[in-house]
């Protein structure tokens, strides 16, 4: 674990790399006197109503994905595309790329995916160096931010070979043609998972959020959940956890494990990005933890087996199957030269869902790495916009 923090808090903590040592450090800072022993304030109780008023309409999936305008141009084949991917632990990256790659068909084009070993600066810039080579038609970013890689960018700007994105923390414009449901969208995310977390816990509590160095877009989605509540719940205490990149699928369940045990009143624990928590259930279990209510944000296909039990208490799923057919609608609409037409269409998305056991919506586990459909006849829609 990175770093711990409290706001609103009446404690200080000092992480350590050993579990052992951050549960003898808050055990010794003890309770001063936190949100745990507050009562609460009217604006707690009114901003705890208007969260659970809010949860209701996230309940029942959107039924369109929010375009309507067909392409109505023919559409171009033979076009070749470069997708990178940000590294193995970005699922929802992959699951993209594989929707994308059948979306690809619809239209006659090819895809070839370039993953590096990690999301680093060195290896973004080397995948992209691999991409200029290829001189593709069009190049597609994900979750990644534009700073580290300006120098590849421009190289592709000058060739004329337009750099899509999609769930990244920078606007559409300069070196990017479009950003493909940004930081607005997982924002609207993030503020409906802090929404559930405040109605289920009911009352003013410590509320901890695990957060993951390395992907500027998640630090800042996890800004807006942690606003949301800070907004919603005054009297609310939130604790902060970071664990890094190379934890994933390996000791970040165990990481948040001693997390939770090292703050034992913790009422509910944010996990930033969903893929982070799939060894949680069973590192708790191992470690003889009990955790609070845990939600998520980007939920992972292996994570929803512990939605439809309940172990997961809610999660926000962004549907990457979607968004891998809504980065083709957008490359179709640029190649036929209607730039202006992505820029008003793709960019948005279909407003936030939460599925919980709680609101009896869980869908059903799927197969591999396959993404449960949240509006359920996209490829359908999407075919219809092109003309097929």
């Amino acid at each position: 674990m990175k770093s711990i923090r409290s706001s609103r808090a009446t404690r200080s903590i000092v992480a350590t790399a050993s579990a052992v040592s951050l549960c003898l450090l808050l055990a010794a800072c003890g309770d001063n006197g936190g949100a745990r022993n507050k009562p609460a304030t009217p604006t707690d109780v009114e901003g705890i109503k208007f969260a659970t008023a809010r949860v209701r309409a996230f309940a029942e999936p959107p039924t369109s994905i929010g375009i309507t305008q067909p392409v109505g141009k023919p559409i171009p084949g033979g076009k070749r595309i470069v997708m990178i991917g940000a590294g193995p632990g970005g699922i929802g990256t992959i699951i993209a790329h594989e929707a994308m790659s059948e979306a690809v068909k619809e239209l006659d084009w090819e895809l070839k995916f370039i993953q590096p070993k990690e999301p680093t600066p060195q290896l973004l810039q080397q995948a992209l160096d691999q991409a200029i080579q290829l001189e593709p038609d069009a190049v597609v970013i994900s979750a990644t931010e534009t700073a580290p890689i300006a120098g590849q960018l421009a190289k592709l700007k000058a060739k004329g070979i337009p750099v899509v994105s999609n769930n990244g923390p920078d606007p559409s414009g300069g070196p990017l043609v479009i950003q493909i449901a940004g930081l607005d969208a997982l924002n609207d995310l993030a503020v409906a998972i802090a929404d559930k977390t405040l109605a289920d816990m009911g009352e003013p509590g410590i509320v901890g959020i695990v957060g993951l160095p390395g992907y500027r877009i998640i630090s800042e989605y996890t800004e807006a959940y942690k606003k949301e509540i800070e907004t919603r719940c005054p009297s609310c205490e939130i604790v902060e956890v970071s664990i890094p990149v190379s934890s994933l699928g390996t000791t970040a369940g165990t990481a948040m494990a001693n997390f939770t045990r090292a703050s034992p009143d913790m009422k509910a624990m944010f996990v930033s990005y969903d893929a982070m928590g799939i060894n949680l259930f069973s590192a708790a279990q191992a470690a003889g933890a009990t955790l609070p209510r845990t939600y998520s944000l980007g939920t992972a296909p292996a994570s929803i087996p512990a939605l439809a039990n309940g172990a997961l208490t809610a999660s926000a799923p962004l549907d990457q199957g979607e968004m891998g057919w809504r980065v083709v609608d957008a490359l179709a609409r640029i190649f036929t030269g209607q730039q202006e037409s992505a820029l008003k269409h793709d960019v948005m998305y279909p407003r936030p869902m939460l599925w919980s056991k709680s609101l009896n919506n869980v869908p059903e586990a799927p197969q591999g790495n396959a993404f449960p459909s949240i509006v359920k006849n996209y490829p359908e829609q999407y075919r219809k916009l092109w003309g097929k």
